[in-house]
């Protein structure tokens, strides 16, 4: 961790800066109708009612949404503006983490401190970015894991083994089920690895088909 401290402190103090200014920021005319969407979700996942299936926006999943209804209830919000504060606390929170996740993949790609750092830095300070990291309960959330899908992605192919590609599989699980088109990284990564089947000598593609039960597979 002391060889990315500069990241860590970054992101550190943009989120010292991002409580401070947490106020600033209202709520957007969505916002309720996305918590509104989350309690339907669960009420149907408990079988507690089917108002789902005939709702407009069933397809979007609740990868987010969720934890945001349950963090509000496990600390047992009741005033509207507390709740929407702690909802974009943690949007905000989760923008962090996308960036350095950002930042993780650029030194990987490119392996350069200073680069990533910097690919870093312009996340974080572009102006639009990093006023909807506050109040967009949807793009920016799908954003900042899609750069974090994208950082399992590289790994997995890079390390090779089934294990690595199941923590894929679960982050593109995450990424899909916070908007549907991230099924489209989903559809990249198999085809890429469908691509290393076919170019792959014999005994490769024979290692490959047969990984399941094994606890790696070749290198990309």
């Amino acid at each position: 961790m002391t060889r990315h401290l500069a990241a860590w402190l970054v992101c550190l103090l943009f989120g010292v800066v991002g409580v401070a200014v947490l106020d600033d920021y209202d709520v957007v005319s969505d916002s309720p109708s996305d918590r509104t969407l989350a309690e339907i979700n669960l009420d149907y996942a408990w079988g507690r009612s089917d108002i789902l299936l005939g709702h407009q926006d069933r397809m979007y999943g609740m990868a987010f949404k969720a934890p945001l209804l349950w963090a509000e209830r496990l600390l047992g919000l009741q005033d509207s503006r507390a709740i929407y504060l702690l909802r974009h606390l943690l949007t905000h929170l989760l923008f962090l983490a996308g960036g350095l996740g950002g930042y993780a993949l650029a030194l990987r790609l490119y392996r350069s401190r200073g680069l990533a750092l910097g690919a870093l830095l312009l996340y974080l300070l572009h102006p639009r970015l990093y006023a909807h990291s506050f109040f967009n309960p949807k793009d920016l959330p799908f954003l900042s894991l899609f750069m974090l899908a994208l950082l399992l992605t590289h790994w997995a192919f890079r390390r090779g083994s089934v294990k690595a590609f199941l923590l894929c599989g679960a982050g593109l699980g995450v990424l899909s089920n916070t908007r549907p088109m991230g099924l489209l990284l989903l559809g990249a990564v198999l085809a890429l690895r469908t691509l290393d089947f076919l170019l792959a000598d014999r005994s490769a593609r024979r290692q490959i088909a047969g990984a399941a039960g094994r606890s790696s597979w070749p290198a990309s």
